[in-house]
């Protein structure tokens, strides 16, 4: 209702006086005088109205004039029509030709106000309307780019289940690595781990002269810590001054590496480079290029194992029994690794996917709660309780992508120097409250010289409780859950230990995997939530445990 612009249309200048000083300034409207319907006109021909309150009866031209000609120029403008002697013929002809209201003079002070609020209910509607109407369409343009791009990566993974030839393989991966990212350079690197320097494997807008002789030291090089971390390298782009070693004689102003990897080994490096133009890359881009990767690699192991089972055929076409059975067993291998190949395709795109969607779809969700809140009270109240029940999904719906971005780490990482102790107390503290259980038994043992750390209060306190939740979770009607905190050389660790029913050998090796089931229980993402945020801090989780004797998590974190 503030600033909202009312102009005001009357020959009479105590009428205009009146709705000034006792309607419409005290409840915040912007005034226009005019005190004839043409000088009105010309007013509305050339300002933004959001209301006018116009006489009937005016010099040079009257309020059903005006309202005439203002439909004839194809200005929607809700009125307000008064006079002093009304008649039902008049009220039909101003109602036909839009207005909103019409009054008779004399009137009171909330008359007015009612019929004011009143015709700028539907315009402010109209308005919030055509926002959200704007919000969506910039939704759907963000996912239409989002699904070109997926588009564009399931048609690399198809190519690279259907060409056996390693070299147009890779070719085409570091090609469409510079066209997702728009980056002037890209390149594919692959260790060789006798003399421990990466290789040029392939390469786009590189040159012929710098592809002879690149070769990168592992030990002393950005690709050779993406070697050694198996974890993506982003840096750069943020100004001019903005420039990176990636070999002897050769700067770039931004980079984006990401590793190979086969099983758990890091078997090489694809990157793209701006080495002119002053451009960060984005987290979109490592997701783009983490997907590439994945193709790349499997693509990389594909390739060799065809080389190997060609080698064996044409030994077994030479030999006994024994080696027939051999190609047999690999060719068993060959079928798993294709159907590994499908999976891992279907996972990095829906992955690519969900996150994309996250994204674009936390804003709108924001937007129609904003929304929800601003109606409420004009709702009547036989419909609250249906926009009570949309704001719950709208909150469900929000926790469901803040969940999706928490795992994927798009959000924000804000250290600062905290005591742990008390971030400890605070998160059992309010978990117990939520969660009362006189079985189950709490022996907290906080180091009473434990040095501040640098942390991200949210994240920390959420990695926390999620650990605190799984562990009442694993000890189910009773138990003893402690809380420990040390200092151990230059690291600070916390440990969550409880005595729940513990897991198998095979179960713990996969506890951070994210969606990991056993037979009696689904993880979800919590554990992979926890495990991303402690790698955020630097620091190190591990997890140990026997059936029947619980289970324990130690989180390291370097001392600040």
């Amino acid at each position: 209702m503030a600033a909202e612009t009312v102009l005001v249309i009357d020959d009479r200048l105590d009428n205009i006086r009146f709705l000034r000083e006792y309607v419409l300034e005290p409840n915040g409207y912007k005034i226009i005088e005019a005190s004839n319907g043409l000088d009105g006109l010309q007013i509305a021909l050339n300002q933004r109205l959001d209301l006018i309150i116009s006489d009937i009866m005016m010099p040079k031209m009257g309020g059903l004039e005006l309202l005439s000609t203002l439909r004839e120029r194809g200005l929607d403008i809700p009125t307000i029509l008064m006079t002093f002697h009304g008649s039902e013929e008049t009220a039909v002809q101003a109602f036909r030709l839009g207005a909103q209201n019409y009054i008779i003079k004399p009137f009171a002070i909330d008359e007015m106000l009612t019929a004011v609020d009143r015709a700028l209910t539907e315009s402010r509607l109209r308005q919030e309307r055509d926002q959200l109407t704007q919000t969506l369409l910039s939704v759907n343009q963000q996912l239409e780019g989002r699904l070109q791009e997926l588009r564009f990566l399931y048609g690399i993974g198809r190519s690279v289940t259907s060409l056996q030839d390693l070299e147009p393989i890779l070719n085409r991966i570091v090609e469409a690595a510079v066209y997702l990212t728009q980056s002037e350079e890209g390149s594919l690197m692959l260790l060789d781990e006798a003399s421990g320097e990466l290789y040029l494997r392939a390469a786009c807008n590189l040159g012929e002269k710098r592809a002879k002789t690149f070769r990168i030291k592992v030990n002393d090089s950005i690709a050779g810590q993406v070697v050694r971390t198996g974890r993506p390298v982003m840096i750069g782009g943020s100004n001019d001054d903005d420039s990176f070693k990636v070999m002897t004689g050769y700067f770039v102003k931004a980079l984006l590496n990401v590793p190979l990897k086969v099983a758990d080994r890091v078997i090489g490096v694809l990157a793209i480079n701006n080495k002119l133009t002053v451009k960060a890359f984005s987290q979109g881009h490592l997701h783009s290029l983490t997907a590439l990767a994945d193709y790349a690699s499997i693509a990389i192991e594909n390739a060799r194992l065809y080389a190997r089972l060609s080698s064996e055929a044409t030994q077994a076409e030479q030999s006994s029994r024994e080696l027939e059975d051999e190609i047999e067993v690999r060719n068993t291998e060959l079928q798993q690794l294709n159907m590994q190949l499908l999976k891992t395709e279907k996972l990095a795109a829906l992955g690519y996917m969900a996150t994309g969607i996250a994204k674009a779809i936390d804003t709108p969700i924001n937007t129609i709660l904003n929304n929800l809140q601003q109606l409420a009270p004009q709702i009547a109240t036989e419909h609250r309780a249906a926009v009570e029940t949309l704001a719950k999904e709208a909150f469900y719906c929000r926790k469901i992508t803040r969940n999706l971005l928490d795992f994927s780490g798009q959000q924000k990482f804000n250290p600062e120097l905290l005591d742990l102790n008390k971030l400890i107390k605070q998160t059992w503290s309010n978990f117990i409250k939520d969660h009362p259980n006189e079985n189950v038994k709490i022996l907290p043992q906080l180091a009473t010289d434990l040095p501040q750390a640098m942390v991200d209060r949210s994240q920390m306190q959420q990695a926390i409780l999620y650990l605190i939740k799984n562990a009442y979770q694993n000890m189910g009607d009773n138990g003893t859950l402690r809380l420990i905190s040390r200092k151990l050389t230059s690291e600070i660790q916390i440990i969550i230990s409880n005595t729940g029913k513990g897991l198998l050998p095979g179960d713990l090796q996969h506890i951070f995997d994210p969606f990991y089931e056993t037979p009696d229980r689904a993880y979800g993402l919590d554990l992979s939530i926890v495990h991303g945020i402690i790698i955020r801090h630097r620091g190190r989780i591990m997890a140990e445990s026997q059936p029947g004797r619980g289970t324990t998590f130690i989180i390291s974190l370097p001392e600040s």
